[in-house]
């Protein structure tokens, strides 16, 4: 299952189904197996979430570059505008 957001992994924890065992309730391995799966879900969605960040990071800084080249300019041409 490729989750797009925390929704879908609740959902899946809701879906959960163990295999049962005669003896001990649900099967051990089983129960190791679908929790790997959860935890799967969760990286795969910090990973999707801290890629945007980086993103959003990496634009707000190229943004700031050029708002400081800007106001460098404007104040090159106010020096030259006053000598």
């Amino acid at each position: 299952m490729a989750s797009e957001d925390m929704e879908d992994v609740a959902q899946l924890f809701s879906d959960l189904k163990f295999r049962r065992q005669l003896i001990g309730g649900v099967s051990e391995a089983d129960v190791w197996k679908k929790l790997e799966q959860v935890q799967n879900e969760y990286r795969r969605l910090y990973d999707r979430q801290a890629a945007g960040y980086e993103a959003r990071i990496r634009e707000r800084e190229e943004r700031i570059r050029q708002l400081e080249e800007q106001l460098s300019s404007i104040e090159n041409g106010m020096k030259n505008e006053s000598n």
